[in-house]
C-alpha cells in the first residue's frame, strides 16, 4: 500500500500531532476518537476528498514586529505530519547544506550559534589573524513573501526525485491543496496593485481589521506561507537551496551557515564577499526572495557584530567573545514587571512566571556576565520575594545566588562575602 494511505502511519502521525498539546480540549476530543479519525483521514486521502482547513490565525508581537501564527485542526496537523515526516523531509534532507540549521532534528538556534563560533575559530587557525570579514545576509519578510508556484515546484522536484511515482503524485496533490490555504485575499485591491504585490514586499497582516464584507475571495494572492504549519517549515529551509549551493559549491565558501532567513559567510577578502552578495541578489530576484538591504552588511571580524541576537567578536589572539544582546535583557526585565502586575491582578499563576523566567535564563546564561545574572536574580527576588527552584542547573543556581559586584578600580568581577 502507498505510504500516504497506510493507516498505521496515519495513526502515528496523529499521535505526533497531539504531543505537546494533550491538555487542550480539542486534542483530548481527537484522542478519544483517534482510531475513527484515522479511518476518516485514510478514506478522504484514498478517494481524493480531503480538504484542508485554513485554520485559526492569531496575531503576536515579537520585538516590535506583528505577525500571524496559524493553529490548524488536529486532522490537518495529522496530515501535515504524515506528508512531511514520510515524504517531504526525507526527500529534501540530503540536498540541504549541513549548516542549514533551522527546523531539523538535532539542529536549531544553538547548533547554528555553535557552528558560527567554530567557523570563527577555524578561520583564525587558517589565517593566524583576525584580519578578515564576515558578510551577513538577511531576507526581508521571508515567510510572508514566498511565491507559491516556485516553492511548489521546488518541493515537487525533490519529491519526484526521491519517491515512487504514485507517492509523488499524491504528495503533489496534497501540497497544492495545502498551499491553497496560504493564499491571501486581495479582493479589495485593483489588478494593478495586485501585480505590484507579486513583486514587492507584502505585509501578511494587511487584512487585519478589514471588514469581512471586503474579503470576498474573488482575488487571491498566491504568496506567503503560514507560520505554524509544518509544511511551511520544510518550505522555509529548502526554498533558497540555490543560494546555499551558489555560496558553498560555486563560490567554494565553506565557512558559511544559514538559519532560515539569516546567512553568514566568512572570508579574508571584502571584494570576494561583495561579489558573492551580488550573485546572491541575482538568484534571490529570480526565486522571489527579498534581500533586506538595511540588515545585510559586511563587518570586520575584529569588530563587534550580532548574529541570531548574540554579539560576537574575534580577538587578535583567536578568542571568540560572545555576549547577549542588551536589548534582550531589557525586554526580559520589562516582561517580569508585567508578569508581576498580572500576578497581583490574579490573571497569571506564579508557576507560569517561574517557568517562563527559567526558560529564558536557562537559554541565555552562558552569554551573560556574572553581574547580569546576579542583577536578574535580584530583580526576580525583589518582584516575587522568592527564588526559582531548580532540579538541575547547579552551576546556574550557584551563580544566581552570588552577590557579584564590579570593582571600580580594576573593572573586574569579584564575589562579595555572603551576608
Amino acid at each position: 500500500m502507498n505510504k500516504l494511505y497506510d493507516a498505521n502511519l496515519i495513526y502515528d502521525a496523529g499521535t505526533k500531532a497531539m504531543s505537546g498539546s494533550r491538555f487542550k480540549y480539542k486534542t483530548q476530543l481527537f484522542e478519544m476518537t483517534q482510531l475513527l479519525q484515522t479511518a476518516w483521514i485514510q478514506d478522504e486521502l484514498m478517494h481524493g476528498t480531503y480538504e484542508p482547513d485554513p485554520g485559526a490565525k492569531f496575531p503576536i508581537n515579537e520585538r516590535g514586529h506583528s505577525r500571524y501564527i496559524t493553529s490548524n485542526l488536529m486532522k490537518d496537523k495529522t496530515v501535515n505530519h504524515l506528508l512531511c515526516d514520510e515524504v517531504i523531509t526525507p526527500s529534501i534532507q540530503k540536498y540541504l547544506a549541513y549548516t542549514n540549521s533551522a527546523s531539523q532534528k538535532g539542529k536549531g538556534v544553538r547548533f547554528c550559534r555553535k557552528h558560527f563560533e567554530e567557523d570563527l575559530r577555524h578561520y583564525y587557525m587558517q589565517e593566524g589573524a583576525n584580519e578578515g570579514f564576515v558578510l551577513f545576509i538577511d531576507f526581508s519578510g521571508y515567510y510572508g513573501n514566498i511565491r507559491h508556484e516556485q516553492a511548489i515546484q521546488t518541493l515537487e522536484q525533490f519529491v519526484e526525485r526521491e519517491q515512487d511515482p504514485e507517492t509523488a503524485a499524491i504528495a503533489s496533490w496534497l501540497i497544492r491543496k495545502i498551499f491553497r490555504t496560504f493564499e491571501l485575499d486581495v479582493s479589495r485591491f485593483t489588478d494593478e496593485e495586485i501585480r505590484a504585490m507579486e513583486i514587492q514586499k507584502v505585509d501578511p497582516m494587511l487584512n487585519r481589521g478589514v471588514a469581512p464584507r471586503l474579503l470576498t475571495g474573488r482575488k487571491m494572492l498566491r504568496k506567503g506561507v503560514d507560520i505554524g504549519n509544518q509544511v511551511s517549515q520544510d518550505v522555509g529551509i529548502v526554498h533558497p537551496y540555490e543560494i546555499d549551493n551558489y555560496i558553498s559549491i560555486v563560490r567554494s565558501c565553506h565557512l558559511f551557515g544559514r538559519y532560515t532567513d539569516d546567512t553568514y559567510i566568512i572570508s579574508r577578502s571584502r571584494e570576494l564577499l561583495a561579489s558573492i552578495l551580488a550573485g546572491v541578489k541575482r538568484i534571490a530576484d529570480r526565486i522571489g526572495v527579498i534581500i533586506n538591504e538595511r540588515k545585510t552588511r559586511i563587518c570586520k571580524l575584529g569588530s563587534f557584530y550580532r548574529y541570531l541576537q548574540t554579539g560576537y567578536s574575534l580577538t587578535d589572539t583567536g578568542r571568540v567573545i560572545h555576549k547577549i544582546n542588551p536589548k534582550g535583557i531589557a525586554r526580559e526585565r520589562r516582561k517580569l514587571k508585567a508578569y508581576k502586575r498580572k500576578l497581583d491582578e490574579g490573571a497569571m499563576p506564579y508557576e507560569d512566571i517561574e517557568n517562563s523566567f527559567k526558560s529564558w535564563i536557562g537559554s541565555n546564561w552562558k552569554t551573560m556576565s556574572m553581574q547580569q545574572i546576579s542583577n536578574m536574580s535580584l530583580l526576580y527576588y525583589q518582584l516575587f520575594e522568592r527564588r526559582p527552584k531548580w532540579k538541575k542547573h547547579s552551576r546556574l543556581r550557584w551563580l544566581m545566588g552570588q552577590p557579584w559586584r564590579t570593582s571600580s578600580s580594576t573593572g573586574t568581577i569579584s564575589s562579595a562575602a555572603p551576608s
